[in-house]
């Protein structure tokens, strides 16, 4: 069995450069995983979450995924879709081949608070095989735009919701009929209701910018993102002092890349190869030069520029001819 570590996602991440706090899109799939674990910690931005192809059972752990677009879950062992209530982003959602049968269909309902769903794939599920699927499905989700790939004309969303009464009825009692308690079927959990967490009160405009009505839980919020981020800045600062200081020999970290600057971090001035340089105004003033003396014949593949906005860093390596 795979778990869902922070190595394997970092070892997935590397179009991001391994990076999480920013990862958006993650493919995790054909890894034999049978939980979903870690991720709403590790990576809470993500937008496209791929898991296909695993042996995952039940849909838990995504809650704080706030920000999810697009979950990819077919070909699993899932029998009922749940805990994927407070996922307000999310727009597509694939469920095809796993073994919701008719019982697993009334947990179709846990997925009517996702208000921005408009896509919903269930093809090869034994649910899909009932005489009223798809109307059930369409009637119960009046958000849905499209099902199973094919489109949902306003007409067909009208008749689906007018017949979905009838369709209640008819599955209870084939349910009933097959001894199977439909009240226990429809139950489904939520998994953020037993957490610490507390719901975001605010949303984005359109700019983006988080806008938040004053209250408590939002002074709680904003207290917990501030101690968060403080934590993180603090903890990057002195695994970097740490990582600067050798106290061998003195001499610098051999460095392969740039080390990650947290959001809200502060950058600080260093000089761990001791260049000689100057940070000055263009003569025109239209721009700020700088001057690094590393060398007339240093080929330029040993130097790796980062040029940002507040600050520019320059990464130098130096070979050194054996003794």
């Amino acid at each position: 069995m795979t778990r869902i570590t922070e190595e394997l996602i970092r070892k997935r991440a590397e179009h991001n450069d391994g990076v999480l706090a920013t990862l958006e899109e993650v493919s995790l799939h054909q890894l034999n995983i049978e939980k979903i674990e870690g991720l709403g910690q590790l990576c809470k931005h993500l937008r496209i979450l791929y898991l296909q192809s695993n042996l995952i059972s039940k849909l838990e752990n995504i809650h704080k995924l706030k920000e999810l677009e697009y979950l990819n879950m077919a070909v699993n062992n899932l029998t009922k879709v749940q805990n994927l209530q407070r996922c307000e982003s999310l727009q597509k959602l694939d469920l095809t081949v796993n073994f919701l049968d008719k019982a697993g269909l009334l947990s179709v309902q846990s997925l009517q608070q996702n208000e921005h769903l408009s896509e919903l794939y269930l093809l090869g599920n034994p649910c899909a095989e009932w005489s009223g699927y798809r109307q059930f499905v369409v009637g119960t989700l009046p958000q849905l735009r499209k099902l199973d790939g094919k489109q949902i004309p306003p007409s067909e969303s009208i008749t689906a919701r007018q017949v979905l009464p009838s369709l209640q009825q008819l599955l209870r009692k084939e349910l009933l009929d097959e001894g199977i308690d439909p009240d226990a079927a429809a139950e489904v959990e939520d998994d953020s209701l037993g957490s610490e967490d507390i719901p975001e009160t605010g949303y984005r405009d359109e700019t983006g910018e988080m806008k938040r009505p004053w209250c408590p839980a939002t002074r709680l919020l904003e207290h917990r993102e501030t101690q968060a981020q403080a934590a993180e800045a603090e903890a990057r600062r002195k695994a970097q002092q740490k990582s600067y200081c050798n106290p061998d020999d003195a001499k610098p970290v051999l460095r392969e890349d740039f080390p990650t600057i947290l959001e809200g971090e502060e950058v600080r001035q260093k000089n761990e190869g001791q260049w000689s340089f100057s940070l000055l105004e263009s003569a025109d003033g239209s721009a700020v030069e700088l001057d690094v003396e590393i060398g007339r014949y240093m080929d330029t593949s040993l130097v790796k520029a980062d040029v940002q906005p507040s600050f520019v860093r320059l990464l130098i390596r130096v070979c050194h001819a054996p003794a």
